[in-house]
């Protein structure tokens, strides 16, 4: 059941996820803008003194990117915005950053401010949205001062957005940021029902691992603080720190299991053993100290320790462990975003839209490919075990083979019983024709059959004429010889491969007629009269002849409905209707709506 952990389906939704991401998105902004700072030496600066530097103070930022790494500097930011002939929001797009004092100036008189950060809490924020999203005051020309401080890094996009374009660029991103939480959760419960049907900790180590990635990832993107821990600032301000150490501690936990260090490299599960323990010190160190003392070392921690998982993965790659090529390559992935993300946190690096959702797009690969790896271990331990339990069986397997053996041969002749039960339980005992009953399995299909192919179907109902009367003359054993006799016509008659003949009851019989029309069935129900007046059947040194009535429906469908009992109701009403007639005679009921 584990062999199939990764459905097709799910590879599917993963690729859709990832070509969703790889999608570029468009940043075109309402209103061109200027965004430019400076930098607040160790003399504090309030508004008043800001406003009045001279221009040469400021310098731009390109394309209104800002990444300046970690830095505890103080900076302030301008730009000046047009007036306009509608709403317009001003979109800060970093979630990480501590404080923001906005003030919204006109004619050297502030109009409106406001202050955000993550160390306020989330109900405080003017527009519910994970980034930092203000509205303007009004339509008026205005000038903006921002003054930001933070323990993160220094780093967000500022963009000044229509309400509705804003809303709309929005949509696209928040579908597959939703999409990528909505992933992680339906990998981590399917993990967790694993370990429930197998009992492997693996999978529990890895749905841990899967929920601390996704927890890491809400608190880069702002996700958490939004809908998961909104009262508490404290929380928000360790979030990653502490998810970050808490991801390793479960990433390497789940490579000592997956890869089985302890059995394959005692030396390789000692060192998995020590990164352990300096995730858990970092851990815990988060809980005591600020945000800007502890980053540095978990995102030291963070690229070593992909290394050295990578590191662990290739050692046993090359000591023929196949299934550790895929682990490499999904820890590959992973230190390449990270790496991105370092650099992009200590300004290395400044697209901000590739070093926000390349951890994402990286984490997502990885998870399908560890998921992938999990499944194959599983799958390989399994069959160790069965390898196992075979050699271990051999000699049990030895002593038992005759009876083994005979259990075969007994099983055959059931076998070819059955298949014997089955062909008379469709055989009528004394014609050797089809009953009834399996009439009643076949006619159905034949219905499906013809609607499926589009073609006429025919249902030939005959019944011998004064059969009682003959019964009662001659004697029951007669009546028999003329069933049988009449029974080896219909089957010499009938040499279509599809026809089939049925002993439908008493002196009743059917036959069914693929790809027979109207003009077809008349044509064969009269050939048939005659040979049947025709048939000699011998009686005490006599010949006695026998005719038969027969009724006839015809299902076109092309343009009609019918059901099987309505199709055989047809047919017996025209069988009716052919001895009302005085017997010997043929009529036809065509189905043109369903029976009723």
């Amino acid at each position: 059941m584990i062999n199939s952990v990764l459905r097709p389906w799910m590879w599917c939704v993963w690729v859709s996820f990832i070509i969703s991401f790889s999608v570029p998105v468009s940043y075109a902004q309402s209103e061109p803008t200027q965004l430019s700072y400076l930098v607040e030496s160790e003399q504090p600066l309030n508004l008043d003194k800001v406003m009045a530097l001279p221009t040469s103070a400021w310098q731009t930022v390109a394309d209104n990117e800002v990444s300046f790494g970690y830095t505890t500097q103080v900076h302030w930011f301008t730009a000046q915005f047009n007036a306009a002939t509608h709403d317009r929001v001003l979109h800060i797009g970093y979630p990480l950053l501590d404080d923001l004092q906005l003030y919204f100036v006109r004619n050297g008189r502030v109009i409106a401010e406001q202050r955000l950060g993550d160390h306020q809490p989330y109900q405080q924020r003017p527009i519910d949205h994970k980034n930092f999203v203000v509205e303007l005051p009004d339509q008026q020309a205005l000038t903006v001062y921002m003054r930001v401080r933070t323990e993160s890094s220094m780093r967000f996009s500022f963009q000044l957005w229509q309400p509705i374009e804003f809303h709309q660029q929005q949509q696209y991103l928040a579908a597959a940021t939703a999409l990528y939480f909505g992933l992680l959760l339906c990998m981590a419960v399917y993990n967790c029902f694993s370990f429930g049907v197998t009992r492997d900790v693996s999978f529990l180590n890895y749905a841990a691992y899967i929920v601390s990635i996704g927890l890491l990832l809400a608190g880069l993107d702002g996700t958490g603080y939004q809908y998961l821990w909104p009262d508490s600032p404290w929380l928000q301000d360790r979030i990653v720190t502490m998810i970050g150490s808490l991801v390793f501690i479960f990433a390497t936990q789940v490579a000592a299991q997956v890869l089985r260090t302890r059995e394959r490299s005692p030396n390789l599960h000692r060192a998995l053993r020590i990164a352990q323990g300096v995730y858990a010190i970092i851990f815990s160190a988060s809980l005591l100290f600020s945000y800007s003392t502890i980053i540095p070392y978990v995102l030291v921690a963070a690229v070593v320790g992909c290394m050295q998982l990578m590191l662990t993965g290739i050692i046993l790659w090359r000591r023929g462990l196949n299934y550790a090529r895929i682990y490499t390559l999904a820890l590959g992935c992973l230190l390449f975003a990270i790496s991105c993300n370092a650099l992009g946190y200590l300004g290395w690096f400044d697209s901000i839209f590739i070093q926000r959702y390349a951890i994402m797009l990286a984490s997502a690969i990885e998870i399908m490919l560890l998921s992938l790896v999990l499944a194959i271990r599983f799958n390989d331990d399994r069959r160790h075990r069965l390898l196992a339990e075979q050699r271990l069986n051999s000699e049990l397997e030895q002593m038992v083979q005759q009876r083994t053996q005979e259990l075969e041969q007994a099983l055959e002749q059931l076998h070819v019983a059955n298949v014997e039960l089955d062909k008379k339980s469709k055989q009528d005992r004394l014609t050797g024709l089809f009953n009834r009953g399996y009439m009643d399995e076949e006619l159905p299909r034949e219905i499906r059959r013809a609607k499926r192919n589009g073609q006429d179907l025919t249902l030939m109902m005959l019944d011998i004429d004064h059969f009682k009367a003959l019964n009662d003359e001659y004697g029951h054993l007669l009546g028999d010889a003329v069933l049988i006799k009449l029974a080896e016509s219909l089957q010499n008659f009938t040499q279509r491969g599809g026809d089939r003949v049925f002993r439908y009851g008493g002196e009743e019989f059917a036959i069914l007629m693929p790809g027979t029309d109207e003009a077809g069935a008349r044509e064969t129900a009269m050939r048939l009269a005659e040979v049947i007046r025709s048939m000699p059947i011998e009686h005490r040194a006599m010949q006695l002849h026998i005719t038969v009535s027969i009724g006839i429906a015809v299902y076109y469908a092309a343009t009609t409905e019918v059901t099987p009992e309505a199709f055989i109701g047809a047919a017996d009403d025209a069988l009716y209707r052919a001895k009302n007639a005085g017997r010997d005679q043929i009529r036809f009921a065509r189905i043109e709506a369903p029976f009723q």
